[in-house]
């Protein structure tokens, strides 16, 4: 990469500090593209990237083995940290024969729990001692925020052994109260299962995994609760029925039966959030919680998931809540708009 090159991503990744964006996209024929509140804008007075412009600064990232993966794979996803100390998720992949790029820039401070706007049950599965967390919703709810928040409030007021199996490994955490291993699958471990069946054996009081996603992951994940270890996951699911039928639908038949039991058992709670614009202009975290009783562990072992979004609507007095009741209080306090919460709704029809 010459000086040229070194000093247009410096000023790319310049522009994403000056106007507070959350992502950069980079692909050939295109100006240089930032997320700012939500929007896609041009990063002001940048050509339009060339086919070479983007060889050069791409593998000018990866070392040995990272090129030889991506050039296998066709696609990596990595973290980086550039010379003005902020640091990115980047994910770089082939479209029409040309190398493209996708950065999402990682927070230099995380947020403390209490500040995300989650219920009060949710914020209290921090203290889970043992079983299953899912924080769950699609690309863009912030749900790294939430673990990082999680794993940063143990840091400062537990005393534990704290894993993480991260794809890749994003905010780096300094130790304070507890001691922070972080594995990256591919480079300190081969397979998310592998790092957590080695959990099994280690002196481990919480495992995060960033990326829950293989029948092999949640075979391993499930058999770490069940030995009393706390593991938090991040799931790509919509709803917390759609997260409970996606992890036993990754089993045969034969095996489902077993697989609901273990995991009515281990089931610590599920939290399902979304970032939404607020009135103000401003990013905020709208979440439904479930954390299981006696009548969710029951429909969990019967297969009778379809009943999960009644019990949660009538057991506030528990602290749950559903995702469509959240958005309406919000929106009731003024907090969204009307058009927001729609937007967001699980239900649209109903909401409406």
């Amino acid at each position: 990469m010459d000086t040229a090159e070194q000093l247009a991503i410096q000023k790319i990744i310049s522009a994403v500090e000056t106007y507070q964006a959350s992502d950069v996209h980079l692909s050939v024929g295109n100006p240089p593209m930032m997320r700012v509140r939500g929007r896609l804008v041009a990063v002001p007075d940048q050509p339009l990237l060339t086919p070479s412009f983007m060889e050069h600064i791409i593998f000018s990232w990866l070392d040995e083995r990272n090129t030889e993966r991506l050039q296998v794979n066709k696609d990596l996803t990595f973290a980086k940290t550039f010379e003005n100390k902020k640091r990115f998720k980047i994910s770089v992949f082939y479209q029409q024969s040309h190398l493209s790029a996708s950065l999402t820039l990682i927070p230099d401070v995380i947020p403390p729990l209490q500040n995300l706007g989650l219920p009060t049950p949710a914020q209290q599965l921090v203290l889970t001692e043992s079983g299953l967390v899912f924080i769950i919703g699609p690309f863009g709810s912030q749900r790294s925020t939430t673990m990082r928040s999680f794993i940063e409030y143990l840091n400062q007021n537990a005393q534990k052994h704290i894993l993480t199996v991260e794809q890749p490994v994003e905010y780096v955490f300094r130790d304070q109260q507890c001691v922070i291993d972080q594995r990256e699958v591919g480079q300190d471990v081969y397979t998310v299962d592998k790092a957590l069946q080695f959990a099994l054996d280690e002196d481990v009081d919480v495992v995060m995994v960033s990326d829950l996603s293989t029948a092999e992951g949640f075979r391993a994940a499930i058999e770490v609760a069940s030995a009393g270890k706390t593991v938090f996951a991040v799931m790509h699911a919509k709803s917390i029925l759609a997260a409970l039928n996606y992890v036993i639908d990754r089993f045969d038949g034969a095996d489902q039966d077993q697989v609901r039991s273990e995991l009515a058992n281990c089931l610590a709670g599920i939290i399902n959030q979304r970032s939404v614009t607020t009135t103000a202009g401003d990013k905020a975290i709208i979440a439904e919680v479930m954390v299981p009783n006696t009548a969710i562990r029951t429909v969990i072992q019967q297969g009778e998931l379809v009943q999960i979004q009644n019990i949660l609507l009538t057991s506030r007095e528990e602290g749950m809540r559903s995702l469509d009741m959240a958005l309406r209080m919000a929106m009731e306090m003024g907090q969204i708009s009307r058009q927001e919460a729609y937007r967001h709704a699980l239900n649209p029809g109903t909401f409406q």
